[in-house]
């Protein structure tokens, strides 16, 4: 008999849900976004204003301020904000705010360095932070920081946090790994009659 898995905790300022995507979905989406052509290599984070010119990373912007980028990738993207909006809404009563900001995919790899930043200043956005490669080995790097809580990657986790925290994704320390490590970045906020 399989013991039940928790796939939704609280921790820190957010909550983590796993296996929100399955690995057939995984496969599939991954393989969707290295294969979109519209990445652009100039992506990098910022805090308070002060844009981080490191090595940067590339981005695939899909929507921000209700600007779509690409519809398929935004409907998808879309359908996964219900999930995960329905699943905190059924395990601790919490609802997320329903208006897009922003969906972008970032991919880094070893030359990719960002610094601890927050993703608005606004006190009541929340990112959904989404880890889509469907293979990862925890010794290759990549984890997450959310202030001083260490988030270990896996394929199909997703992160939810308010935006006004600082948080950084952790080096990708295999500088010989031959694919990305992949994630999508959503900020929603509350609609402006609200």
């Amino acid at each position: 008999m399989k013991l039940y898995e928790k796939r939704v905790m609280k921790v820190g300022k957010g909550y983590i849900l796993d296996k929100v995507i399955g690995a057939e979905e995984l496969f599939w989406i991954y393989d969707r976004l290295i294969k979109t052509p519209s990445w652009s290599l100039q992506r990098a984070s910022y805090s308070k204003g002060i844009r981080f010119e490191f090595n940067g990373f590339p981005n695939l912007n899909i929507e921000t301020k209700g600007e779509v980028y690409d519809e398929f990738l935004d409907g998808y993207f879309r359908s996964i904000i219900f999930r995960v909006k329905n699943t905190l809404k059924k395990e601790y009563g919490f609802n997320l705010p329903s208006e897009i900001n922003r969906i972008h995919v970032g991919a880094k790899s070893s030359f990719s360095k960002t610094k601890f930043h927050t993703d608005s200043e606004i006190k009541t956005d929340w990112t959904i932070l989404g880890f889509l490669n469907p293979v990862w080995n925890a010794e290759d790097g990549g984890e997450f920081f959310l202030e001083n809580e260490k988030i270990t990657y896996t394929g199909g986790r997703f992160i939810v946090f308010p935006s006004c925290v600082k948080h950084d994704g952790g080096y990708v320390i295999n500088e010989k790994l031959s694919y990305w490590r992949i994630a999508v970045n959503i900020i929603l906020s509350q609609p402006k009659n609200d």
